[in-house]
């Protein structure tokens, strides 16, 4: 079968509604758009029976539902993963318990919390290449595209590494850097290949690595560059990376999270 996504003009009436502060469609039990609403992509294969373990607050089964839903989806080009309608039909209706366990706002939060929040992980909106990797559905398949390699013994290494801490996938992916497949592939092997340098302020440090990476994005085109050069550039840090207290909450670093989220 072919797969069903919904139209551009449904989407702009779903986002308006949730802008208008009507969140009804997130907290009632089900949610059936009319025919009307949808249109079929005969170009990618329907593989709706796909079963998602459900998500917690630790983060378990990120890596088994990554792997599970770019398996089923392999056939994807990135030109058809990149369709934010397709995204948003999984998330609203094949996967909607999923999202529901994950990404339904706690109805303590502001309405302002919850409609930002909706809009960032429900839908891909505005369209462009952050806001995909933001949309829980369309990160599973990407971060497992930006992050397989079929030359290693485990062509999912990276991937598991990647899935194993919730600060890759909101920092790393939705950067400049991220999307930017050898650099990813680059930080990734770093910290496996480094074990030790990482045992403790694991986050903080990686976030260093993205600060450092994006300062050099402003004078050097790291998109040029192999895998083994930019290696090199994190290698040079390594010094940094050994002082602890260069990583303790109040120092410098603690401005990281700005830096890097707003490449």
């Amino acid at each position: 079968m072919s797969q069903k996504i919904f139209k551009t003009s449904f989407i702009e009436h779903l986002v308006s509604r949730l802008k208008a502060g009507d969140l009804s469609i997130y907290y009632s039990n089900k949610f059936e758009p009319n025919e009307n609403s949808i249109l079929i992509r005969e170009d990618i294969n329907n593989t709706e029976d796909i079963k998602l373990k459900k998500p917690n607050i630790f983060g378990k089964h990120a890596y088994d539902n990554a792997v599970a839903f770019y398996t089923a989806y392999r056939h994807l080009t990135p030109e058809q993963a990149a369709d934010g309608r397709f995204w948003t039909f999984l998330t609203h209706v094949v996967h909607r318990d999923y999202m529901v366990k994950k990404r339904l706002p706690k109805t303590s939060d502001t309405e302002e919390k919850k409609i930002n929040q909706i809009l960032q992980h429900w839908f891909v909106y505005p369209l462009n290449a952050k806001n995909i990797l933001r949309n829980d559905i369309a990160l599973m398949w990407w971060g497992v595209y930006l992050t397989f390699d079929e030359k290693r013994k485990d062509p999912f290494e990276l991937t598991k590494e990647l899935f194993s801490m919730a600060d890759y996938t909101r920092t790393l992916l939705p950067s400049v850097q991220g999307r930017n497949n050898i650099f990813t592939h680059a930080l990734l092997e770093f910290v496996i290949e480094n074990p030790k340098l990482f045992e403790s302020q694991k986050e903080a440090k990686i976030r260093f690595l993205m600060r450092k990476s994006n300062f050099l994005g402003g004078y050097k085109i790291l998109s040029v560059l192999s895998k083994t050069e930019i290696k090199n550039i994190f290698k040079q840090q390594e010094l940094t990376l050994k002082d602890e207290e260069c990583f303790r909450d109040g120092s410098p670093l603690a401005e990281l999270d700005s830096v890097v989220m707003s490449s």
